[in-house]
């Protein structure tokens, strides 16, 4: 027994003096330029009975219990919020300064206790007003791991709340609309399709011929599309900005091939995800569909590619607010 007790103690103080290696603090600052003036980007971040019109939580539990104070737009004013998916926690007003800084004191009761600073920079530009969201806090001992995935984590959150927010005070601004819609099954289409490889600005390039290369052969040929084009991811890396696909456009069994590959795609249970919006806002629809599988734990099933789908023309409308793109993703 004592050779056993010897390695497990050996690996409960390697796994510590890991631990105590890692940096505890973390740091995340996002920013957004918006064209509307500072006063009015401070007045709705103030009261906190505006954030459920453009908090990235929410979305996913819209039905979650808020409980707000008498002055949720004053200092020490504050909200709670407790949702079965979203976990629960208080924010409060710890300092205001008009048009120019708002800090926050955050703590979280579940999934895990935390407490954190929260702020809100708003900078006067050229281009309007440049808000700046930041977190800042301490991850418990044992969590210090996980630093690098939160911190991760909460930027992309940040980029679809500065982006809902600036879509809430300016209308005419690209902003998304993101809906997540269920559980869907979908039929096996066949499919003329061209692989890609690459960055994420590489990937741009190949689309941005591709498409219209696969949809002008199978006009010559004297088809039509039988459905919307689509692309088929089979590796994609979010960190790295990595990913390997398939353009694809439904066709007839009867279309030639040329230089294309045919191929059977599509077929099985998904989760659907919709996002109304420009093209860019593509990866956070993608961070909030997974972030939206994990908090209601649905498992993926990463033996099919994920399958963004795009539903109208982007040439066919009056601006970019109104392409609209379904996400699916495979669910065991």
């Amino acid at each position: 027994m004592t050779a056993p007790i010897i390695v497990l103690a050996l690996v409960i103080l390697a796994a510590l003096a890991y631990l105590t290696s890692l940096k505890g603090g973390y740091e995340v600052r996002r920013s957004l330029v918006m064209d509307i003036p500072a006063d009015r980007a401070y007045d709705e971040v103030r009261d906190y009975r505006n954030w459920p019109h453009w908090s990235p939580w929410l979305i996913h539990e819209p039905d979650a219990k808020l409980t707000f104070s008498d002055e949720p737009d004053k200092a020490a004013g504050w909200y709670e919020w407790n949702g079965k998916y979203v976990g629960a926690g208080k924010i409060t007003h710890e300092q205001l300064d008009a048009a120019k800084r708002i800090v926050d004191r955050i703590e979280f009761v579940r999934p895990f206790k935390s407490v954190s600073t929260v702020g809100f920079e708003f900078r006067e530009t050229a281009g309007g007003t440049e808000v700046t969201w930041t977190m800042a806090g301490t991850m418990p001992f044992f969590l210090r791991f996980m630093v690098p995935m939160m911190t991760g984590m909460i930027a992309r959150d940040y980029d679809l709340g500065l982006a809902l927010l600036r879509g809430r005070l300016d209308p005419s601004a690209e902003r998304p609309i993101i809906r997540f819609n269920g559980f869907a099954e979908r039929n096996a289409e066949t499919v003329l399709t061209r692989s890609f490889k690459g960055n994420l600005e590489a990937v741009k390039q190949v689309m941005n011929s591709g498409f219209p290369q696969l949809v002008e052969h199978v006009a010559q040929t004297g088809g039509q599309p039988l459905g919307a084009p689509f692309t088929a991811y089979y590796k994609s890396n979010p960190r790295t900005l990595y990913f390997e696909g398939d353009m694809a456009i439904p066709v007839g069994t009867d279309t030639p091939d040329g230089e294309f590959t045919r191929k059977t795609l599509g077929d099985g249970k998904y989760y659907r995800v919709h996002l109304q919006g420009s093209y860019e806002f593509l990866g956070l629809a993608w961070n909030a569909a997974f972030s939206h599988l994990r908090m209601y734990k649905i498992k993926v099933d990463r033996s099919r590619p994920t399958l963004e789908v795009y539903e109208n023309d982007p040439r066919s409308v009056d601006n970019s607010n109104e392409i609209k793109t379904s996400l699916y993703i495979p669910i065991r």
